[in-house]
């Protein structure tokens, strides 16, 4: 009865702890401090860009702008790299060749419906324009080179009410979030859409679903399910596969991507998709990539419950990746093989927190969260504890394993809690031949794959330094045993006779 108050004590005090302080998660588990990763540098708001901001939506850096999109007021707003307002677009003209190849004379300028989502590539900025129905295209002059604004694939919802004559059979979607490869190639989150991640080619046609969620059956519930009537399975909660959040490119054409926690989905909200469809993304942390490892399930009325929602993702150099939880305000990174690097954020309406965070987006070294409810721009900078991670992984990305062994050091001065740092300084002296000392720096870092590598390497240095004796001692009992064997032989009165 003790150890389970003990343990609803603890977890009803952990997420006090992780909003009170920095926070990290053990091999065990446990919620640990940690040093901050980042910290607030800065904010931008509706008042210092001198606009009306309703509902910013979604954001992405594209060179030194940054562009974004605001649901409330129809917009696209840049600002410039001083977080000084560049452009604010409500409207848009057509270029002269899409109005050729439409065969259309006189057009009025295109607006925007609650847009949603944004991505910008060198060939134009793309706008989920979700209150319409449709994808926009325009140039970097703002001008419109091309709509999307039908897919034709029967996955899809009805048509709209708007639907014009001799179109009734189109299939419109409604999209909510967009990125788009060096084609051109977009890959969109629509409404409702449960198949996966849109893969639409740059002329407007659907391609395929990428980065499909399939749905995960027990063994138990197959079997049910085989013996059910089509009337009871009727009756049943229909399983849907994972609905995605948010989706982010990087240079190798790699989808970064974020999903709805759900029963089938619990520990894969996040995924790395690569050009065949297939995630890929490494897990070998002491956790999966998912965000808070440790919270309350079932109602509460003290702490917020359940796991993260992940709404969007923002990757940087060196395979590093940060996620934003939107339910406690966090924002999580990771490395390339899913180690859990640092977890910042805290929720308030104060200048330097955030409430409802909806998108981010690497800013050169800064990150940038959007927050809806209080229509600002958060920058986050690295901490000189965030560097020193972030310049470790870089040097053992490049091979350059002395330089970052000697950075982990640094890492582990500012936090002896920091486990991954003691297994960068392991693999040195794993290179370096150290096995003992490399052994027990993997056991501190509970890295058992290396520990297990390192003590191979020991026994068989061990062996190898000290075979003369082995051998020596092999033949030394083998030869008193033959020798006492022969003795005894002799002493009982026997004799060895020999034959041809």
């Amino acid at each position: 009865m003790r150890q389970k108050l003990t343990l609803l004590i603890v977890l009803m005090i952990t997420p006090l702890l992780m909003a009170a302080s920095s926070y990290n998660y053990s091999y065990w588990g446990e919620v640990i401090h940690s040093a901050p990763g980042m910290t607030f540098a800065t904010y931008v708001d509706a008042e210092q860009l001198g606009v009306s901001l309703a509902s910013p939506e979604d954001l992405v850096v594209y060179q030194d702008d940054i562009f974004m999109v605001d649901s409330g007021t129809h917009m696209l707003y840049v600002i410039d790299e001083t977080f000084q307002l560049k452009d604010a677009k409500s409207s848009f003209n057509f270029t002269q060749s899409y109005l050729d190849a439409e065969d259309i004379n006189q057009i009025n300028p295109l607006t925007l419906n609650t847009p949603s989502g944004v991505d910008v590539t060198d060939s134009g900025i793309f706008i989920a324009d979700t209150g319409n129905y449709r994808i926009v295209k325009l140039n970097h002059d703002f001008e419109v080179i091309d709509i999307f604004d039908y897919i034709e694939d029967d996955t899809f919802l009805a048509p709209r009410e708007s639907a014009t004559e001799g179109n009734e059979d189109k299939i419109y979607f409604e999209p909510k979030k967009i990125t788009v490869d060096v084609t051109d190639r977009m890959y969109v989150i629509a409404k409702n859409v449960y198949e996966g991640i849109l893969e639409i080619n740059y002329d407007g046609s659907f391609n395929r679903y990428t980065g499909v969620n399939p749905i995960k059956l027990t063994p138990f519930e197959i079997f049910s399910r085989s013996l059910m009537t089509e009337e009871q399975l009727a009756q049943l909660q229909l399983f849907l596969p994972t609905e995605y959040t948010n989706a982010s490119i990087d240079d190798r054409n790699f989808i970064y991507a974020t999903s709805k926690v759900s029963e089938n989905n619990a520990e894969n909200p996040i995924q790395l998709i690569n050009p065949k469809g297939v995630d890929v993304i490494k897990r070998n942390g002491y956790f999966p990539p998912m965000g808070d490892v440790q919270y309350i399930e079932g109602s509460n009325s003290y702490v917020i419950e359940g796991p993260s929602t992940l709404v969007d993702i923002a990757s940087t150099k060196d395979g590093i990746y940060t996620v934003l939880d939107q339910k406690r305000s966090r924002l999580f990174t990771y490395d390339s093989e899913g180690n859990l690097l640092y977890i910042d954020g805290d929720e308030g309406k104060q200048v330097d927190k955030f409430s409802e965070g909806v998108a981010i987006g690497y800013f050169k070294d800064d990150l940038l969260v959007l927050d809806r409810k209080t229509k600002t721009i958060i920058v986050y900078r690295l901490t000189e504890f965030g560097a020193y991670v972030n310049e470790a992984i870089h040097y053992h990305n490049e091979g350059m394993f002395e330089e970052a062994a000697q950075v982990w050091k640094k890492v582990v001065k500012m936090n002896s809690n920091y486990e991954i740092a003691y297994n960068g300084i392991g693999k040195l002296l794993l290179r370096q031949e150290k096995f003992k000392e490399a052994m027990e720096y993997f056991k501190l870092g509970h890295d058992q794959y290396y520990y297990s590598k390192a003590y191979k390497e020991y026994r068989n240095a061990i062996l190898k330094d000290n075979f003369g004796i082995i051998m020596g001692s092999i033949v030394f009992v083998s030869g008193t045993f033959i020798g006492l064997k022969i003795r005894s032989t002799y002493k009982k009165g026997g004799s060895i006779l020999y034959e041809d």
